[in-house]
This record gives structure tokens, sequence and C-alpha cells, in this order.
């Protein structure tokens, strides 16, 4: 603490503020637990909600860490933007979650050291929980209305005259970048 030099009426030195030093060790201090974390604002919890929820896929995991108040459900349900932001969050997920059960079937145990935090919380996303949420995704997907109509059905003829034209044009492509006339 920073004094003046200069003392009250009471011989005490007055700090900068104007208080003085008893005064100051009179005031009550708040003491914060060892590991306790500074209040966070709504928006604050809402990223780290977010950010969780889009490394792995589990909206549970994602409330404890971000310690987000109310039921997010019904907000999901009435706020188009966080709607948007949870759908956002879960399509970035389900693929990571995919590559890392593909992995643990593929290495088991014998994986080297995660080396981000994705990974780092990945693998503690217990297996049977993973794919409860692999499933559930799954059924969305297959249960989800196509997003854009059919396109009218080509005859084979036609349809076999497309592939060719389009590998043609592939192929026509590597052998430009490969050094060819094209």
């Amino acid at each position: 603490m920073a004094y003046t030099g200069a003392r009250n009426s009471r011989g005490q030195f007055v700090r900068k503020g104007g208080r003085s030093a008893a005064a100051d060790k009179a005031a009550p201090r708040t003491v914060r637990k060892p590991g306790a974390r500074a209040a966070l604002s709504r928006k604050q919890r809402e990223q780290i909600f977010f950010r969780e929820l889009s490394m792995v896929c589990n909206v549970s995991s994602a409330l404890r860490r971000s310690r987000l108040g109310g039921d997010p459900y019904e907000r999901r349900r009435l706020d188009p933007d966080f709607r948007r932001r949870w759908d956002e969050a879960i399509l970035e997920s389900y693929p990571l979650l995919e590559l890392e059960m593909l992995e643990r079937g593929r290495f088991g145990d014998t994986r080297p050291t995660p080396k981000s935090e994705v990974e780092k919380r990945l693998r503690e996303v217990p297996t049977a929980v993973a794919m409860q949420l692999l499933r559930y995704y799954h059924s969305r997907v297959k249960a989800a209305p196509a997003a854009a109509p059919a396109a009218p059905r080509r005859t084979a003829r036609a349809e076999a005259a497309a592939v060719r034209r389009e590998l043609l044009a592939a192929l026509s492509e590597c052998n430009r970048r490969m050094g060819g006339n094209g």
C-alpha cells in the first residue's frame, strides 16, 4: 500500500486515497478460497459452454464446465441465435468424436499423448457415452429432411456422359498441375 507520508489528526499515516493504515487493517477483506474462480459474466459462460460443446459434443459436460444457469434446452427452443450457435457447435464436434472413436478402435490405449486441449477433452469422454452420442447423431441425420429437393433423374446415358466429362476435367486439371498442357 502506498502512503503519502502525511499523518491524520490521530498521527496515523494516510494512504493516497485518504484512508489510514489502521482503517485498512480494520476493513473486512473478502478472501477467496484457493482455486476459486472469479464470477464470470453470462456471455463468458456461454462462450465456455459453446467451446466445450464443440469439443466433446456433450451438453451435460458443457453445462458442468461452464456453469451456465437456467434451462439451456428451453433457451435453445426460444432463442434463434442460441440455437444456431448450439447447432454449429454440435456439427463441429461430431466429426471430432467420430475420429476419436475410430482412433480408439484402431490403436486402443497405445496412442501418443494428446497434443491439444481438444484431444485431451475427447479422451476424457467415456466410450459408452461417445457411442450413445454418435448413435443419437446418426439417427438425427437420417431423420432430418433433405436440405434441397432432388434434381430431376437423368437417363443412364446422360448420367454416364456427365460423369465422363467431370472425370476428363479432373484429369486435365491434374495434367496441367504436373506441367502438361492440360
